[in-house]
């Protein structure tokens, strides 16, 4: 790719504007896992509804705490990496879960 004439551009922009859209993503996530819950409440499967709200409040921590500890000096978005995909992982493993239950029952 080529860079525009004129635009030199923000080198300290993109990194941050990388980290913002892991956080955007971990957010998704979280609005996921409360689905996920609210799901799993009307379908009256209460044990699924409670972890899945617990990870959704854990997730919710993890961006919080994530958006805090940024700084310009290299901390670089691999840690909010590996959150995102953990968070993937666990809604994946809760969306299949309810799935799998509302199958049997």
């Amino acid at each position: 790719m080529r860079a525009v004439e004129g635009l030199a551009g923000d080198p300290g922009a993109q990194p941050q504007r990388t980290m913002l859209a892991w956080n955007r993503t971990m957010l998704a996530a979280v609005l996921g896992a409360m689905l996920v819950a609210l799901t799993a409440e009307r379908q009256q499967r209460p044990v699924i509804a409670a972890i899945a709200g617990l990870a959704a409040l854990a997730l919710l921590f993890l961006v919080l705490r994530d958006l805090r500890r940024w700084r310009h000096d290299g901390h670089g978005p691999w840690i909010s990496l590996l959150h995102v995909g953990i968070a993937v992982v666990v809604l994946a493993g809760l969306g299949a879960t309810l799935a799998i239950a509302g199958l049997v029952y």
